[in-house]
């Protein structure tokens, strides 16, 4: 299931142009975990890493999931931000520790990341604006 995954990933990304490196990692640390999934990441340019996944589930194909992580993070790297969705809510604590104005880009707002930037005005007495900055929104601790 793994190798048809990966497949399905490398042919989408090569179509679109890209010369991925897929390697395929087996982890089987959960042994309650009956389902599978793929975890695509690439690094641009400028040195960002952004990051895209799929899960698999009962009667959906394995290149379906591969498929769809690769779109996923061909939809993050399309708008080149500086954080992809998954890490920005884990990033919003971190920046309301720090003493000077700090900013990143993302492609969308998760609730994730309404709530921890809502906890985090409330606990910290830090303020957060979120502004949409062409296709992308910028997110800033003031």
């Amino acid at each position: 299931m793994a190798e048809r995954q990966a497949k399905a990933a490398n042919d989408y990304l090569s179509q679109q142009g890209y010369v991925p490196q897929i390697q395929i990692v087996n982890d089987q640390s959960n042994p309650i975990q009956k389902g599978s999934s793929i975890v695509l990441w690439a690094q641009t340019d400028t040195g960002v890493i952004v990051g895209a996944d799929a899960i698999g589930e009962l009667r959906k194909m394995a290149e379906a999931v591969g498929k769809e992580a690769a779109q996923k993070l061909l939809s993050e790297l399309s708008v080149k931000p500086t954080v992809d969705v998954f890490l920005a809510d884990m990033l919003i604590p971190y920046l309301a520790l720090t003493q000077d104005r700090s900013t990143f880009l993302v492609r969308a707002i998760s609730e994730h990341i309404e709530s921890n930037v809502w906890l985090m005005e409330k606990i910290l007495n830090v303020k957060f604006t979120i502004q949409r900055d062409t296709n992308l929104y910028r997110i800033e601790k003031s």
